[in-house]
């Protein structure tokens, strides 16, 4: 750079030796020569000297006012005449130096690399957004799937190779996983619904072999065995079958329904129940709450719940129900250790081998609160285990 303005700077102070030649020597007399170089600092008229390098650009070091030390210069010397005397025209120009040179350069150099980055980067979202479109949409509808839907979501086309592929290993891996579901789902289903008559004859069997008067005691306690087998197998039958309708969406009508009305009647039956098992029952129902449900799923969910706590209870115990605001809350006192928050709501999950449900009976809260899109959870806390269910009112 400092070459390439050294050049620029030849050729001005050549022009200005070229235009004094044709403009002011020819005017000036020698006597004027002093009050010239007063007011001309880079133009001087020096006596002439062979020492002179002439007509020819040379660059030496002066001392500078303006700057108050030495800077190079540029300087050209020409020989003139003047009222036919000899003498020697010097024209000089200061260089830049070479900080301020580097100081100047570095600032543009540096603001061109941001405007370059910022350019780059801005060229490179705006691709990577239409590169990407097609896999962020593929992923939106990933998101958005749902297996018990069972609707495969149609993604977009494109042109791009990969995208292409993986969805179209995306709509076979979710086809085959949809049915593989819809296959378990009614495997469930058919089965439950075949169990049903051998279930039912084998317990009116049962029935009329109780009420056999010639059997013996060792007799009647086989019997009464068989008779409590054959009633947890109808209950897990028809629980099992319950499972079934709501994941293949049976439960579609809806109702507005008063939440506190329907516990309270409830609470009627479970309170007797509660009482034979010498567990106290109590409630306490702050607020009337309109949702709106199935009322035999929300039926179900009262049920489950509150048998769950007299199962899981013992005798001296207690049950607390409380409505407070759009929640349904109900703790219970039970076994000392706190349940599998990851496990409490899976399916065939039972806390102890010594309790005579069958693991379905919080699956079914947790279906039913699904569907509906309530909130269940479940907190242990003080030796009380508790159960929330949250109704996100419309």
């Amino acid at each position: 750079m400092k070459n390439f303005y050294a050049k620029d700077l030849d050729e001005l102070i050549k022009f200005r030796s070229e235009h004094f030649v044709e403009t002011n020597n020819s005017t000036l007399k020698i006597s004027d020569i002093d009050y010239w170089n007063r007011f001309n600092e880079d133009m001087k008229i020096l006596p002439y000297e062979n020492s002179y390098p002439l007509n020819k650009v040379v660059q030496k070091s002066l001392f500078s006012n303006v700057e108050n030390h030495e800077i190079d210069y540029r300087i050209y010397y020409r020989k003139i005449s003047i009222e036919g005397k000899p003498y020697v025209f010097m024209s000089q120009i200061a260089m830049i130096e070479s900080k301020d040179l580097f100081r100047m350069l570095g600032v543009q150099y540096l603001l061109f690399f941001v405007i370059i980055v910022i350019g780059l980067l801005g060229i490179q979202f705006v691709l990577s957004r239409c590169l990407w479109k097609p896999f962020y949409n593929s992923l939106n509808e990933i998101e958005d799937f749902n297996l018990e839907k069972g609707e495969i979501p149609e993604f977009e086309k494109t042109t791009t190779t990969e995208f292409a592929r993986l969805n179209g290993n995306l709509t076979k891996l979710m086809e085959e996983n949809v049915a593989s579901y819809k296959q378990q789902k009614e495997f469930t289903e058919n089965a439950s619904h075949e169990l049903q008559t051998p279930l039912a004859v084998f317990q009116s069997q049962l029935d009329l072999l109780l009420q056999d008067n010639s059997l013996n005691e060792s007799q009647m306690n086989v019997i009464e065995s068989l008779y409590d087998v054959s009633s947890r197998l109808t209950r897990l039958n028809k629980n099992l079958l319950l499972l079934s309708r709501i994941d293949n969406s049976q439960f579609k009508e809806t109702i507005t329904i008063d939440f506190s009305q329907l516990l309270e009647r409830q609470l009627t039956y479970f309170k007797e129940l509660a009482s034979n098992n010498g567990i106290t029952l109590s409630a306490n129902i702050q607020n009337a709450l309109e949702i709106t449900a199935n009322k035999v799923l929300l039926e179900s969910l009262i049920n489950n719940l509150i048998s769950n706590a007299i199962r899981h209870n013992y005798s001296g115990g207690f049950i607390h129900i409380e409505v407070n605001g759009n929640t349904f809350q109900i703790g219970n006192s039970g076994s000392k250790t706190p349940l599998d928050k990851e496990k409490v709501f899976r399916r065939f999950s039972r806390t102890s081998e010594e309790r005579k449900g069958n693991g379905l009976g919080l699956s079914i809260i947790n279906q039913i609160c699904k569907l509906h899109g309530w909130e269940v959870r479940y907190n242990y806390k003080d030796e009380i285990h508790c159960f929330y269910v949250n109704f996100y009112l419309e």
